[in-house]
Order: structure tokens, then sequence, then C-alpha cells
């Protein structure tokens, strides 16, 4: 229990919201897997999501094309509502904040020629006590994604779950 204060900064500092190219280090770039990381503090859960473009998309370049655009849009909004999430209804939780970032759809060389969607959100729950299991949909969302590998830490300790074959539900130690 008490560790969780002095790793807590660490992992947020492992965790960077995509605000800087240079800070955008959420996992590997691998078609076919995204990455979750998810913190949960006191009333608080922050989780990022980093997603190769691919797999949102369909493609890995500045859209050429109406159609393109709109998938980049389309893949933005999604994100941006966070329905692919879903913490345990008994928890309370409501979406505080959410940020998507789509890097290398814009025109700018993406270091390595990718492209991805970053993404960060703050949720606020009411019985965090009770949060005890996440859906996490983002292979339902974007059908490219066979595999979700998600980072979890809480006042338990930390965790990792891989998620594949249409498994979503991932258990939260409290």
């Amino acid at each position: 229990m008490k560790a969780l204060p002095l790793v807590f900064p660490f992992l947020l500092a492992a965790l960077p919201i995509a605000a800087h190219a240079e800070a955008r280090q959420l996992g590997p770039h691998v078609h076919g897997q995204a990455s979750v990381n998810i913190a949960v503090e006191a009333s608080t859960m922050d989780v990022q999501v980093s997603l190769p473009g691919h797999d949102a998309v369909g493609f890995e370049h500045p859209p050429g094309t109406p159609a393109e655009q709109a998938a980049v849009d389309k893949a933005t909004a999604s994100l941006n509502a966070a329905a692919w999430l879903v913490p345990a209804p008994a928890a309370d939780c409501t979406l505080a904040l959410a940020r998507v970032s789509p890097h290398g759809f814009g025109g700018a060389t993406e270091a390595g020629g990718h492209a991805d969607f970053d993404a960060s959100y703050h949720f606020t729950c009411r019985r965090m006590d009770r949060l005890d299991q996440l859906d996490v949909r983002l292979a339902s969302a974007f059908p490219s994604v066979a595999k979700v590998v998600v980072s979890l830490i809480t006042a338990a300790g930390s965790s990792q779950q891989v998620l594949e074959g249409g498994v979503s539900h991932v258990g939260v130690p409290q």
C-alpha cells in the first residue's frame, strides 16, 4: 500500500500525454497491438492509450482523400468518446477529461514513418472501492487490433494483462 505514492509519479512520468512528440513512449508501435496504461489512485483513474494508425484507420500517412480524412476524424471521435472503456458500473466513474492526439496524419513526418493515435483520459469515481473490473473494448472499436496490452497500477500493486481473442475483461486488484 505504501509503495504507491512512490511509484505513482514514476508511472505517470512513464506514461506521457502526447503533448510532445519526443515524449510519446507509451508502448511499441506494433501493428495489431494497442497499449493501455491505467493508474488508479484515491478517487481518480488515469488512462493512456497508444494505437497504431494502421489499426485505427488502415493507413499511416497524411490523409490524401476526403475518405481518409473522414477515417481519421471518425477514429479521433471514437477515441474521444471513450466508449471503448467501461469501468465497473458500481464504481460510478465519470469521464472528466479526454484528449486524443493523432500523430503522423498532419503532414509532419513522424520518426520511423509511423502514425499513431495517442489518447489520455481522466476519470473520477465515487466508489473506487467497487472498481474491481474494466472492460477494454478497443478490439471491438478497432477490429484490426488483435492484442491489447493493459498495464495497471493500483494501491495493490502493478500488473499487466494481455487481451486477445475477444477478451476485454480486466480485473482490477483492490
